[in-house]
């Protein structure tokens, strides 16, 4: 990625906080109160989330296995059934920023809305500044294509030396319509072109989800609400394109589950949680879908992983698995 102030060296290097940054808010779906801080951690951590509210059995570690069912967002749980939801967000500006390992400590069993985006965490995670640590990153390449299918919902993926993702939704009668997006993984692509994207919904749907105990917490200050051809917010849309690009970093969020950065061109139409899940677990069911590999600075011409490094560095790959 184009990291700000950073050697190429450190480019490779797994990243953490450089100091502890707070966060308060609601959850959206929950309507709960929540303070979070976001800890620095050593490499090889992972992303760590920590219920203070709990005393025993408390943490929950963000990748795939953890995983549980959920509706309209992400949630992981630990053998005990302790859980963390709406973690998307979050997990998609740690996968922008590079970092590799923090502990996320919570009061409360869902992250908040903030304001429905990942700017807030992206904004103040770079204002802590990020370190480099003493060893190296990995990396999860897709080898073969691999898809899933959910009506004429799908998403793939195929081999290629960045992670990118063509996704288009459709809302017929309404103001969103169809809306075909293309994006290329890189620092300074998200935060231009994603971080301040929100979360959407549509107002004929609010009542359901109430009923069903979600979007208690919901509100136009952390979500776009559209009632047919009309936006609900006073101020409307942040830019262009903004609900296609939402799902765009929701996306980003869940293949973060890997616990590493993901390598491969995404197609997919009307994606969610729970489709990109499942490509994770279907690239999962074969260990000749992908290699996981490392990056080591050599003095040749390979430019593997274009979104790592765009100053024109150097490469080798060394598979690790």
């Amino acid at each position: 990625m184009n990291y700000i102030n950073t050697s190429t060296s450190d480019i490779l290097l797994q990243k953490t906080l450089k100091r502890k940054i707070h966060f308060s808010g609601v959850g959206i779906h929950s309507g709960r109160a929540v303070s979070i801080i976001i800890e620095p951690a050593e490499y090889d951590t992972g992303i760590i989330f920590e219920r203070t509210d709990l005393k025993n059995n408390n943490l929950i570690k963000a990748v795939i296995d953890n995983v549980v069912e959920s509706r309209l967002c992400t949630k992981i749980a630990n053998s005990s059934g302790n859980f963390v939801a709406t973690i998307e967000h979050l997990m998609a500006a740690f996968s922008a920023l590079g970092i590799d390992n923090a502990i996320v400590k919570l009061n409360s069993s869902e992250l908040p809305a903030l304001d429905g985006s990942s700017n807030e965490y992206v904004k103040r995670i770079l204002d802590s500044g990020i370190k480099a640590l003493n060893k190296r990153r990995k990396f999860f390449k897709v080898l073969k294509k691999v898809e899933v299918k959910s009506g004429n919902r799908f998403i793939s993926i195929t081999p290629s030396n960045t992670l990118s993702i063509n996704i288009s939704i459709n809302y017929p009668e309404t103001i969103i319509g169809h809306s075909e997006y293309f994006y290329t993984h890189t620092q300074d692509n998200f935060i231009n072109d994603l971080s301040k994207a929100r979360t959407y919904t549509l107002y004929e749907d609010i009542e359901k989800m109430r009923t069903a105990g979600l979007a208690i917490g919901g509100n136009l200050n952390n979500a776009v609400v559209v009632d047919k051809y009309k936006i609900l917010n006073p101020e409307g849309l942040r830019f262009e394109k903004e609900f296609v690009k939402h799902k765009t970093l929701d996306c980003i969020g869940d293949f973060y589950l890997l616990g590493m950065q993901l390598v491969g061109n995404i197609d997919c139409f009307a994606p969610g949680h729970n489709l990109n899940q499942q490509l994770i677990r279907e690239i999962l069911k074969n260990k000749n879908n992908y290699s996981i590999e490392d990056v080591t600075p050599q003095n040749n011409n390979d430019k593997f992983l274009d979104l790592i490094d765009n100053n024109n560095a150097s490469t080798q790959i060394n598979c690790v698995a």
